[in-house]
């Protein structure tokens, strides 16, 4: 029992994370005491400073040259899902008819990588970190410009007028992102020495944002009742649907890498890079693109896909960090 709670802590605080929000909601909302938001961005803010310090300089630019890694992630986000999404909505056309849940899983299938699980993961993992903090910060970047315009182009989003939120979008990258990685690549003579001493503290760490991440989402969704606001067939189609896609796409994303012959630990981070979806970045550009009467867009239904592939992708990708981990000891 011991060895299977050390094993899978993980996915196991996830599964408590979600619980605890559907007691107590109010606790992760806009009006809590809790400064979730603050919190969230200062937990994002310390991860890739932690990174920064960890990470010797000439593995990051060592990062900027593997470039069928970066090439992989990047068409496995924006061409391979979408295409994927896109033929099981034609296939599903017959019966899957609501159309905002429709829109959701085009919304998912063009929203960037997440930022700071997939790096935490990969680190758990044993995977490329330089990698994945390559291939995120680059997703993010591309996601800000490419969302807004598929969004016009495939999802009759009109009238989008967003260059001042994607211009704040950008900031937010650089100062959550780019900056700490920055600064603790400054830091690292100093600090190499205790963060050295203190690994297993510092990937806890890293564990509890993705946890309080995961937690602040579901507080938000059962304060907006999200789950109630469709029908039992509804619900069902778009939980096996984002099923499929989670499983289906994560599999050919891991198969494709063999196949390139990426590296033991490339190739965990074109899993987690290749086939997750952030929250983070994908519902503040739907509430940017899409909030207004003149869409007719149910906005709880239109991101009820993505809230439940993203919690689910971290429980799957939690559950596989100890067999990537074996995997990556392989001589």
């Amino acid at each position: 029992m011991k060895r299977f709670l050390r094993v899978n802590s993980f996915v196991i605080g996830i599964l408590l994370s979600v619980v605890l929000a559907g007691i107590a909601p109010e606790w992760g909302g806009e009006d809590s005491l809790i400064p979730v938001g603050f919190l969230r961005l200062a937990g994002v803010f310390l991860i890739f400073f932690n990174q920064g310090v960890v990470l010797p300089g000439e593995e990051l630019r060592r990062g900027f040259l593997e470039w069928r890694l970066h090439l992989y992630v990047q068409l496995c986000t924006y061409l391979f899902f979408p295409m994927m999404i896109g033929l099981g909505l034609w296939l599903s056309a017959s019966f899957f008819v609501q159309e905002d849940l429709r829109l959701g899983f085009l919304l998912l299938a063009f929203t960037p990588t997440t930022v700071t699980s997939a790096v935490a993961l990969v680190t758990l993992a044993r995977g490329n970190v330089t990698g994945a903090l390559f291939n995120c910060t680059l997703s993010s970047v591309i996601g800000v410009f490419l969302v807004p315009v598929m969004a016009v182009t495939f999802m009759g989003a009109g009238g989008v007028d967003g260059q001042v939120a994607i211009g704040g979008m950008l900031g937010n990258i650089v100062l959550t992102i780019l900056f700490p990685l920055v600064l603790g690549q400054l830091c690292r003579p100093r600090l190499k020495t205790l963060f050295g001493r203190h690994k297993t503290f510092f990937r806890r760490f890293n564990s509890g944002v993705i946890l309080f991440i995961v937690w602040a989402a579901f507080c938000q969704s059962f304060l907006r009742k999200v789950w109630t606001g469709i029908s039992g067939a509804d619900l069902t189609y778009t939980l096996f649907g984002v099923l499929l896609v989670l499983f289906a796409g994560g599999f050919l994303v891991w198969l494709g890498a063999g196949r390139l012959r990426l590296p033991p630990a490339s190739r965990i981070t074109a899993f987690y890079c290749g086939s997750q979806k952030t929250i983070a970045m994908g519902l503040p550009l739907s509430v940017m693109i899409f909030s207004g009467e003149e869409h007719g867009i149910e906005l709880s239904l239109l991101v009820l896909p993505l809230l439940v592939y993203h919690p689910a992708q971290l429980i799957l990708g939690g559950w596989l960090v100890p067999r990537f981990q074996r995997f990556a000891s392989r001589p």
